[in-house]
């Protein structure tokens, strides 16, 4: 298979790096980051009820502020100004996490606050910015590209932080949002997207048909996923920091392989197999719930999926499915699935223990399976052309390869 050079996907070299730059270092300090404070809370003891509000002023700011920058981004001369100002945002609020240490309540529920800010104003631009600079025949592998690298970065700093004291954590979390502003201002994008936008409503997208084939199985991946968390981390009990590892490690490569076949095969076909791998994984767990093979072998299948999942619903389809519409609300309504399940694991941690194992395993692989359902019906958001145009190519370079090999001989003589 012949690979084409990066820059021949109709990517200039420094709109390749913005891309890599501003991406990469959003999920790899946020990720991280979320864990970071969720830990330190833990650690300060606060009573379960505070805990839930605190985390709920953070989904909510997050959310209020992602709609806000979806309109502020407008008033603003360029996109890339925007998200500079929200790289400084996001640089000064890791800065101020050092407070949380002097355990006085008011700035434990003021660093969530800002926490929401500096994730949810910019996060749908940032998105955005990936969706109007790749091109649609290469979004795939780009994509592939910034989530293997996201992955990567967000183990390392994941690492880092977990053995540094808490003070030098926070000087991580402050330098690397700091060093992505200043590379990102330095690289100065050769091009900006200059397509004619049509602005949509939410009411809009909501009731986009082929927006919502691709929204349901989505939104049920991620509430078996949260629902089943603490589940699955009680049954591993300290296997169960293996998990992060194979998301964002094996998650990685997952993304890196398959944006090349979505590129080839189609985005449905990719993410139908990403739902297959992982009802598998849910129906070992359930089978075998005692058994350590089937915990490795979910924990592998979980991080397959984990990587098709953030490499589609993260960059890819929303995208595709915006076209030239407002490219910002798609990505915002389709990350909320995320954001609103996460806090709902939130809710759910106490409740673990009143279901059966093997009854809620089951249950998850039935509802995955289930997911696909949509996604038969849902349009392929790659070009047919495109698909048919690598098909005929591969053919070409198959034949071309079995004419050479039936030439040598009669070259020889």
């Amino acid at each position: 298979m012949t690979i084409k050079p990066v820059l021949s996907w109709g990517l200039a070299k420094k709109d390749l790096l913005a891309v890599l730059v501003l991406v990469v270092n959003t999920f790899s300090w946020y990720f991280p980051l979320y864990v970071f404070f969720e830990t330190t809370l833990r650690k300060i003891l606060l009573d379960p009820t505070i805990s839930l509000a605190i985390f709920g002023i953070q989904y909510i700011v997050a959310i209020g502020f992602a709609i806000a920058g979806t309109l502020l981004v407008k008033k603003f001369a360029s996109r890339a100004l925007f998200l500079s100002i929200w790289l400084v945002i996001g640089t000064v609020v890791s800065a101020l996490l050092v407070v949380i240490e002097t355990s006085k309540l008011a700035y434990v529920w003021l660093i969530p606050f800002l926490l929401g800010i500096s994730l949810g104003l910019g996060f749908p631009s940032c998105l955005a910015y990936f969706g109007d600079l790749s091109v649609g025949e290469s979004r795939g592998r780009l994509g592939g590209i910034v989530w293997f690298a996201s992955g990567i970065c967000i183990l390392l700093i994941g690492l880092l932080t977990s053995i540094s004291s808490f003070v030098i954590g926070v000087l991580i979390f402050t330098a690397w949002r700091g060093i992505g502003f200043v590379l990102f201002r330095l690289i100065k994008p050769d091009r900006v997207h200059e397509e004619d936008v049509v602005h949509v409503s939410y009411k809009s997208i909501l009731v986009d048909k082929s927006f919502l084939l691709y929204l349901i199985p989505w939104i049920m991946f991620c509430l078996v996923n949260f629902l089943e968390r603490p589940i699955t981390n009680n049954l591993f009990g300290n296997v169960a920091f293996l998990v992060p590892f194979a998301e964002y490690g094996i998650g990685a490569f997952a993304a890196l392989i398959g944006g090349w076949f979505a590129d080839s095969v189609g985005r449905k076909r990719i993410t139908i197999f990403g739902f297959m791998v992982l009802g598998i994984g849910y129906a070992v767990l359930g089978l075998f719930p005692n058994i350590v093979f089937s915990w490795y072998l979910y924990i592998v299948l979980d991080g397959i999926a984990w990587g098709v999942f953030s490499l589609m619903f993260y960059l890819v389809i929303w995208s595709e499915l915006a076209g030239n519409r407002t490219k910002e609300k798609y990505y915002l309504v389709g990350v909320l699935p995320f954001l609103i399940s996460s806090y709902i694991q939130i809710l759910f941690e106490p409740y673990v223990g009143l279901v059966p194992i093997s009854t809620a395993f089951s249950l998850a692989s039935f509802f995955l399976f289930l997911a696909v359902l949509p996604l038969l019906y849902a349009p392929e958001t790659l070009p047919e052309k495109q698909i048919e145009l690598r098909r005929l190519k591969r053919y070409m370079e198959k034949a071309k390869t079995i004419k050479e090999k039936h030439q040598a001989p009669s070259d020889k003589t």
